[in-house]
């Protein structure tokens, strides 16, 4: 889901870079020529043909650009995204814009998002009402969403944190980790809870928001920052992490049995973790020693658009000078609700570690900058809170960390990562001894859990397999990687083992990973599923029929337990 943060950095695009008092041109995509499409709304959105651009605003998850008297309202949904003035150039399967609108010199594109038109008027009403409470927006009201939170008190935490009348641009990931940093647990009801604890509630999800928005427009991977969300183990105490559907929407929820607490009567606020200090909401807004200041942070040139240091007053690449931080920067930065104000934390250092060096080299064909790894110094240990390994500990299963385990200023062990494969790196500690780490993967699938003391059935598969540890592969002897078909067919669901290495370097190894799986009473291969409703079975893994439902006979059988059998009705 592209939440609240995703849908801020692509207004704040729409706005930098397509200029007011543009005619609309023509409107073309997939939603106006697809079957079974709405006539009225595309009529709709045909009649924006020749209006003026005049502007646009987000709202939470919702995105506004306004044509005279008409608005048309984006909601990205799931994977939806945006492109401004994109190359001319074939699409590719399932890489058609929804809608494409032409301007005068502009164009912008949206893709696998849900559009439509709806009055200016009515737009900038509900921008009123509910800008307060957009927990991604600079007019952030900290008094006015305790309010509206406390106007639920008989629905839980999970479900009023998704309420987008409560809590615009809140989404699943926001609400695992804000919860977890309360302490309570999702099913927790809002009358439960204290003052204070309320107040802490709309505080960490504020915290968690700013957190989202920073690594979202610096390009930091915030998945670094999960401690429950689509984690095996829980980073603060390494017991398995509880995975459930709960909710008025049965959203998917992650949390941790031990931390997060049901009794919010035994929650202490003052012993709770804080992401940052961005709570001096209460008291006066003044700068603050321990609060990064806009000109301590990385730049982006405006040119040629390079990441820059903070110590650097020009670009590495063109050399273009810094710009200078505008005096209303400054007193935004020095605002409590601002996104710019997070505490100098370890854990929100969105610079990337000193491991290279740069050097401008010109020649005739212009000025090249060149990448060297910088070796001079020494690493750190593995334990530092800044180290670069340190980070790769979190990623790490706890068999492999050596001597290094991790503690409870450290962090715990998550899950595996696989698409490209993990490139195996070791790193030579100031004592001689090695340690495997891990690079950070170009695209994420969890494929299983790392056991732990708290983990009753050893070795879990979220995804499905019974092996303790992948086959390697016949060519260069490497772990290999577990993937799922997901292309439309037979084999659809089924997942494989492929050679870990890069494409380049990959050999042709191939294993279906279910052949030890059952079949069912069609004759066909069982697909593997895991419990998701809460109680006894949670997280436990069975067989049952790959077809689709309706077509479904009644075979079961639980992953651990031996021949299968049919469920008999009544069961």
């Amino acid at each position: 889901m592209v939440e609240g943060p995703g849908c801020t950095l692509n207004g704040e695009k729409i706005r930098s870079r397509v200029h007011k008092g543009q005619t609309l041109k023509e409107i073309r995509g997939s939603t106006l020529t697809a079957k079974g499409s709405d006539p009225e709304r595309n009529s709709a959105i045909q009649r924006l043909k020749g209006c003026q651009y005049t502007g646009v605003d987000t709202l939470g998850k919702e995105l506004f650009m306004y044509f005279g008297p008409n608005t048309l309202r984006v909601h990205f949904g799931m994977n939806g995204s945006m492109r401004i003035n994109a190359a001319e150039r074939k699409p590719s399967s399932g890489s058609h814009p929804v809608l494409e609108i032409h301007m005068t010199k502009d164009t912008v594109s949206f893709f696998d998002s849900t559009v439509e038109v709806r009055l200016t008027d009515d737009c900038k009403q509900r921008l009123r009402a509910l800008q307060a409470l957009d927990v991604c927006s600079p007019k952030f009201s900290f008094s006015c969403s305790v309010e509206a939170v406390r106007r639920h008190g008989g629905r839980m935490l999970c479900d009023v944190l998704l309420d987008q009348a409560v809590m615009p641009g809140v989404g699943n990931i926001i609400k695992n980790e804000a919860l977890f940093d309360v302490g309570l647990h999702p099913a927790v009801k809002v009358e439960q809870l204290s003052e204070e604890q309320v107040q802490h509630l709309v505080k960490m999800t504020r915290d968690f928001t700013v957190l989202f928005y920073k690594c979202r427009k610096s390009g930091s991977p915030l998945h670094k920052h999960y401690k429950v969300y689509k984690r095996g183990q829980c980073r603060q105490c390494a017991r398995v992490i509880t995975v459930c559907r709960l909710g008025e929407n049965g959203r998917m929820t992650y949390f941790c049995q031990h931390c997060q607490k049901q009794d919010a009567g035994s929650v202490d606020v003052s012993k709770r973790p804080a992401r940052n200090t961005l709570i001096g909401w209460a008291s006066s807004g003044g700068a603050n020693e321990n609060v990064a200041r806009k000109e301590e942070e990385d730049w982006a040139c405006h040119l040629c658009t390079l990441i820059n240091r903070p110590t650097a007053n020009a670009c590495d690449a063109c050399l273009t000078p810094r710009a200078q931080v505008q005096k209303e920067d400054a007193v935004t930065d020095a605002s409590p609700a601002s996104t710019a104000s997070l505490v100098r934390y370890p854990c929100t250092a969105f610079w990337k570690p000193q491991e290279e060096r740069k050097l401008n080299w010109r020649s005739a064909f212009g000025t090249s900058t060149l990448l060297f790894s910088d070796l001079s110094e020494k690493p750190r240990r593995a334990n530092s809170p800044l180290s670069p390994l340190g980070s790769h500990l979190n990623s790490m299963p706890p068999e492999r960390e050596g001597p290094f385990k991790s503690g409870a200023c450290q962090g715990t062990s998550g899950p595996n990562y696989a698409s490209g494969g993990w490139q195996r790196q070791r790193a030579q500690l100031p004592g001689g001894e090695t340690l495997a780490s891990y690079s950070q993967p170009s695209k994420k699938m969890r494929i299983d859990h790392s056991s732990s003391p708290g983990n009753k059935s050893g070795a879990h598969t979220t995804a499905g397999t019974q092996h303790a540890s992948p086959p390697c592969c016949s060519s260069h002897g490497h772990p290999t990687l577990l993937r799922v078909v997901h292309k439309n067919g037979d084999s659809k669901g089924r997942q494989f083992y492929v050679c870990s290495l890069p494409r380049e370097a990959k050999c042709n190894f191939f294993e279906w990973a279910d052949l030890h799986f059952p079949s069912c009473h069609h004759g066909k291969r069982c697909l593997m599923r895991t419990v998701l409703k809460l109680g006894p079975n949670n997280g436990r893994n069975f067989y049952t029929c790959s077809l689709q439902k309706g077509k479904q006979c009644d075979y079961f059988q639980w992953a651990e337990n031996g021949p299968g059998v049919a469920i008999l009705p009544g069961c």
